[in-house]
This record gives C-alpha cells, sequence and structure tokens, in this order.
C-alpha cells in the first residue's frame, strides 16, 4: 500500500468528477458527494457518517461514537477502568435522523452533535483552532475534555472505492494529547495523561457493510508513543496503519480470529506474511443488535489491551505490551 505525502485539495477530480481514490497522510478535504448522491432516495438510503472517539490512560479506556443514517441516528458511550477490568459505564441512545448532525469535515470546523432526552454529545473543532472539544452528558456518564493536535502526528485520510460506484472516505488521527473531567458510573477519572484518537468517516456505502477493525494507541515497550489502526473487511489494509516516530507508516493486511460466542476471550490479529502478530485480551464489551426487517445489525465493541509484535521494514521489530485499544466486529445491512 502506498500513502501518499499530501492529501488532494478536493475529495472529487473537478474534471472528471470522480473520487480522488488513495491513502494520504493528512486530513482530508471537506466530504463532497456529487454527482453520486443527487437522487434524495440514494443518499436516504446509501449516505452514513459517524464521529468515534476513544480516551486510554493507565485506569481507563472510554469510547464515545455519534452515528447519523439516512433514516435514523443513535450514539454509544461507554467506560472500561482498567484497574479493575471491568466496564463501569454503557449507555445507548437512538432516534430519527434529525437527532443526529455530522458535517463535512473531520479537522477545522468539524461537528458532530447528538441531542435527544437527556443525552447531549457533541464534538467539534472551529475553523482556526487546534484544539478538539468534547462534551457529552448522558444518564450515567459525562466527559468535557480538549484534545490537543499541537504535537500528533498527522491524520491518515483515506478515499476508498466500493462496489456500485459507491465510495466512503475516513479520517483518523491518533495520539492527541487529552485535558479534562470524565465521570462514569459515580467515578471521577483523571485524563492529565491520557491520549485520544477519532474516526470520522463519510461515505455512500453497500447496503451490506462488514468489517472487523482495531485501533489501539499508547507506549512501546521501551517507551515511544505508537498507534495502530487495523481493518479486515470493508475498505481492508488500506487503512492498516501505525504511527510511529511522528510518522504514519504502511502495515500488513490482517485477520481477525475470535470467538463469537465468548467475545470477552481473547482475540487474534495477525498478517499472514507475519508482519502483524497480536492477542487482544478484552475487559469490556459494548453490544448492539437490531432488527428493523430490511434494516439489521450486530455489532461488537470491546474494549481491552493488544500485546504482541509488529514488523515494519527498515526498522527493528516493535513489541508491545498492554497497549489500550479496542476492537470491534460490525455486520449490518443498511
Amino acid at each position: 500500500m502506498q500513502i501518499h505525502r499530501a492529501p488532494p485539495e478536493a475529495i472529487l477530480d473537478p474534471t472528471t468528477q470522480r473520487p480522488r481514490f488513495g491513502t494520504y497522510a493528512g486530513g482530508l478535504p471537506p466530504v463532497a458527494f456529487g454527482a453520486a448522491a443527487k437522487n434524495p432516495f440514494t443518499r436516504l438510503r446509501r449516505e452514513k457518517r459517524w464521529f468515534y472517539v476513544t480516551l486510554a490512560s493507565d485506569e481507563l479506556i472510554c469510547a464515545v461514537a455519534i452515528i447519523r443514517l439516512g433514516y435514523a441516528s443513535n450514539a454509544f458511550a461507554f467506560v472500561v477502568d482498567r484497574r479493575e477490568g471491568r466496564a463501569v459505564c454503557d449507555e445507548t441512545t437512538m432516534g430519527p435522523p434529525f437527532t443526529a448532525f455530522i458535517g463535512d469535515s473531520g479537522g477545522e470546523g468539524c461537528l458532530a452533535s447528538y441531542h435527544l432526552g437527556s443525552s447531549h454529545l457533541s464534538v467539534s473543532r472551529p475553523i482556526g483552532q487546534s484544539d478538539y472539544v468534547v462534551d457529552v452528558r448522558m444518564q450515567n456518564f459525562e466527559l468535557q475534555a480538549r484534545l490537543g493536535t499541537t504535537n500528533a502526528p498527522p491524520a491518515l485520510g483515506v478515499v476508498a472505492a466500493l462496489r456500485e460506484d459507491l465510495f466512503s472516505t475516513t479520517e483518523k488521527r491518533a495520539l492527541l494529547s487529552v485535558d479534562g473531567t470524565l465521570v462514569a458510573g459515580g467515578r471521577r477519572y483523571t485524563l492529565e495523561h491520557a491520549l485520544a484518537g477519532y474516526d470520522f468517516t463519510a461515505g455512500l456505502l453497500e447496503r451490506h457493510t462488514a468489517w472487523r477493525w482495531g485501533f489501539g494507541l499508547g507506549r512501546t515497550s521501551d517507551g515511544k508513543p505508537i498507534a495502530l489502526n487495523l481493518t479486515e473487511g470493508f475498505v481492508g489494509d488500506r487503512e492498516c496503519v501505525a504511527w510511529i516516530d511522528g510518522e504514519i507508516v504502511p502495515l500488513s493486511a490482517v485477520r481477525f480470529s475470535f470467538d463469537r460466542e465468548r467475545p470477552l476471550s481473547d482475540w487474534q490479529v495477525r498478517a499472514p506474511d507475519e508482519g502483524v502478530d497480536l492477542r487482544f485480551s478484552p475487559s469490556g464489551l459494548h453490544a448492539e443488535r437490531h432488527d428493523l426487517g430490511i434494516v439489521r445489525s450486530r455489532f461488537l465493541q470491546l474494549a481491552g489491551e493488544f500485546s504482541g509484535r509488529i514488523l515494519v521494514p527498515g526498522r527493528e521489530p516493535i513489541t508491545i505490551e498492554r497497549l489500550a485499544g479496542v476492537t470491534e466486529d460490525q455486520d449490518t445491512y443498511w
């Protein structure tokens, strides 16, 4: 996989109006769907957007997501206490599409929000500002935080072709600094030494979409900052990367193995060429199952720790131990 060192100035080529497919080091420009989304019915059925944030420290792993489909929206937040090895909070809410808003950018000017009843979630980064502002209030969960990008490595940007002239865009970033407070399940946690990452995705997706995903962030066994983004299915190895020494480097395509009947047992994440060999030990599970007839989904996200080894060409083997992160198994007809 080639990583282009500069993202395109626009998602669509101005002459051909075709997406500029590729994997880029740097945040993507605002997402434009062009002619593919001119049909309102196509946009209703196919357009999906989400903004996802994860925080990790020695104490906790926290995940927050805002999802907007053409016909519905939902949001969730859950927290795992790493010292106790269990989930202390798990909140989910669903509503009609107008309860959520997700803009066209994951960088400057980004805005994602969800408001329904007692659930209020927002992530924003005003134009000209380097920090993301996260404000989440749910029944047993409160998070007010600023995520700093000043010393973080560049974002990963991917524009990926799907079938039926559909395509997906995603911007992911890792190793952001964190300042703020978090209260979950009646407990207050410090975020002083936490790290954060985010996933902004917007696309015109296929009716059946399935993937397995892993994301980890922290330090290697010798103390260097590192983050991992690993995907099987969906856009595949086009976004399998590590953030190391302030750079984005490609990793081998991976396969996830786990017991679906016992998802809290260990997972294996391996590459056929042995470039990635990781064990993931979960401590907490967020699960959603929906069956609305023609729309149905199975979604598992687990928080836990990665351990093992990765190989990057031109570098010594990298060993990680108890790297905080999440894995995910999604299979959806939407």
